[in-house]
């Protein structure tokens, strides 16, 4: 056998694996999902949906059905008879995407929104911004890497503007969460410093990005939670069929009563069994020292409510509660969670975005929570109350006016006294 004979025998195979490999990546992007993968993936609520790009372009532009993207975290998750998507299923014209789980804050979300522009401009979205997001080192890397991928990084790189100062801060954030190594952190560093990529950078980034949008294409439907099957058909036919709020809320409560009967707390028996009960001695104002006035998270939000207004998206912003016997025992300053949600409503208002369910003060009210930090039951009645009818009806065109403020650190680190507020827009906002 000559040398060659053995050298195509030993790395031959190799070879014929890759070109392969390059063919079937570089194939035209023909990947097609069935409506019942579309229904999945809009209840999966799985870090492969969220990190995906095809599956959520194309579900968000079915013309058959009404899907309309609903960004969160945990809260998303406690699906009772009173969640969103068994609501919309019984009652509404719609069904929501339900795009975050614990940890998915701000950042993460505009990262996600970066892979799904299109589906977005001139549409309608509901955005759950829970104050308890606002810690003071704002989200964490892990949570981050969690829920972020290559490929929502280069979709954004693609793009990125190196002059303008909402990019430059994506970037900066972005090396803080991933690092300064590898070639994504390289091309954030340049934006960073308001340099353009160069020619080899963008021709090494759309290489790379048109095999990873191969990849996801051929493989994001795999791995899709059935929380569809699980928690929402089942639950369709127990709601009433004709919608009454007042009669819903009736059930939502009673329902509440029954779940929530083994503590005085009122969240749900199981939750408080199994997390609560084992260390309640422990948590007995374990919270009094928590702080969410100030925050990068602030600066987060800042860049993701600047995507809405660049696809002239009209969005819904919901604020949660949190558990109100829960903070009387764990002693939460609640003084400072609502100047928190006084910064919040501030930073949205003075730029436009004006539909705001604030349910900030709703959580001492019977059964509006499932447990010490999560909105069900009762909650859930309201909630899907304010946001079908948003939804449903139409809403004025929104004109949003962004402020380069409210990226900087003076607002991240605001004390939101109404006095401060006051201040900072007649200082910074009015010049």
């Amino acid at each position: 056998m000559t040398n060659r004979k053995r050298l195509w025998y030993i790395f031959g195979p190799v070879i014929l694996a890759f070109v392969l490999i390059l063919i079937l990546f570089t194939m035209p992007l023909g990947s097609h999902y069935s409506a019942k993968t579309e229904q999945r993936a809009a209840s999966s609520l799985s870090p492969v949906v969220f990190k995906n790009q095809k599956l959520k372009q194309q579900t968000l532009s079915d013309k058959n059905t009404r899907y309309v993207p609903f960004f969160g975290s945990s809260e998303l998750r406690r699906f009772d008879n009173f969640h969103p998507s068994i609501m919309a299923a019984r009652y509404h014209n719609y069904t929501p995407f339900l795009l975050g789980q614990r940890g998915a804050q701000s950042l993460p979300q505009f990262f996600n929104i970066t892979t799904m522009e299109g589906q977005l401009r001139d549409q309608k979205a509901v955005y759950i911004v829970s104050p308890q997001w606002f810690v003071k080192k704002g989200i964490l890397p892990p949570a981050f890497k969690y829920y972020n991928g290559e490929l929502a990084d280069l979709t954004w790189l693609k793009k990125a503007n190196p002059k303008s100062q909402y990019d430059q801060y994506v970037a900066k954030r972005l090396i803080q969460m991933i690092g300064n190594d590898g070639s994504v952190a390289e091309d954030a560093a340049k934006i960073a410093k308001g340099k353009p990529l160069s020619s080899w950078d963008k021709a090494i980034l759309n290489f790379r990005l048109t095999l990873l949008q191969h990849q996801d294409a051929l493989f994001s439907g795999i791995q899709l939670d059935n929380n569809y099957s699980r928690f929402i058909k089942p639950q369709i036919n127990k709601l009433p069929a004709k919608y009454n709020e007042a009669r819903l809320h009736k059930m939502a409560v009673n329902k509440a009563a029954k779940e929530t009967d083994n503590n005085d707390f009122h969240v749900k028996n199981s939750f408080y069994t199994k997390k609560v009960k084992p260390n309640l001695k422990k948590l007995k104002g374990s919270q009094r020292h928590f702080n969410y006035n100030q925050s990068p998270e602030y600066g987060d939000l800042q860049v993701v409510l600047n995507q809405f207004k660049n696809n002239n998206t009209n969005v819904m912003f919901v604020i949660p509660p949190v558990n109100g016997r829960w903070e009387a025992y764990t002693g939460m300053d609640m003084q400072m969670y609502y100047r928190t949600v006084n910064k919040i409503k501030f930073q949205l208002r003075q730029q436009g975005f004006n539909n705001i369910l604030d349910l900030s003060h709703d959580g001492n009210k019977p059964y509006f929570m499932e447990d010490t930090i999560h909105i069900g039951y009762a909650g859930w009645v309201k909630f899907d109350s304010a946001t079908s009818k948003f939804i449903e009806q139409n809403q004025p065109q929104p004109h949003y006016h962004l402020s380069d403020e409210f990226l900087t650190k003076t607002w991240a680190n605001l004390i939101p006294t109404q006095q401060n507020l006051n201040q900072f827009k007649e200082q910074k906002l009015n010049k």
